[in-house]
């Protein structure tokens, strides 16, 4: 997600992911409308996932994005992954997830995404140097338990916890 071009728009949606409209997606994230977001974890076949430390120091999924007017979920995700992570691949479809996040700083009150979860198994390629810090990978329970002692968003995303708690539901670990 690139949050320095404030400018993108984005397609905002209701409770069952009906287009209603489009607009900024500073507007939508200020009044707190429900648009869609594509996120994907990169996996190992041993269990781990890829994490992305932002050039916010924020830790996050292995990728993820807004879905641009026009565009699907599937496109997205596709679009953020090689964006980010210069990776392309088969990417498969866990489902959706409602997120009500509370923003940090003065640009956001209420954040309310609609993720569609996707994963792939595949390694990292050139990473995006203007959001990407670093990646590492990690096993997800163990990142979720750090989570629970992280509840005013210092360390990690507030949709990245949103959506690995689903991931963990979907994969029956929790």
């Amino acid at each position: 997600m690139n949050q320095a071009n404030t400018d993108d728009n984005v397609v905002i949606v209701d409770e069952n992911d009906i287009e209603l409209g489009i607009i900024s997606r500073q507007q939508a994230h200020r009044q707190g409308l429900l648009h869609r977001t594509a996120a994907t974890y990169l996996t190992r076949p041993n269990g781990q996932i890829l994490i992305q430390e932002r050039i916010s120091s924020h830790l996050d999924h292995s990728s993820a994005g807004h879905v641009d007017p026009g565009e699907d979920y599937l496109q997205a995700a596709k679009r953020e992954l090689k964006e980010e992570l210069g990776v392309e691949c088969e990417l498969i479809e866990l489902g959706k997830t409602i997120s009500n996040e509370i923003g940090v700083g003065d640009n956001h009150n209420r954040i309310r995404h609609i993720f569609k979860i996707f994963e792939c198994q595949a390694e990292p390629g050139e990473l995006a140097k203007d959001e990407v810090r670093s990646v590492f990978w990690a096993d997800p329970l163990a990142i979720y338990k750090e989570m629970k002692n992280d509840p005013e968003h210092h360390k990690f995303c507030s949709g990245f916890k949103v959506s690995l708690q689903f991931y963990l539901k979907k994969k029956g670990l929790l």
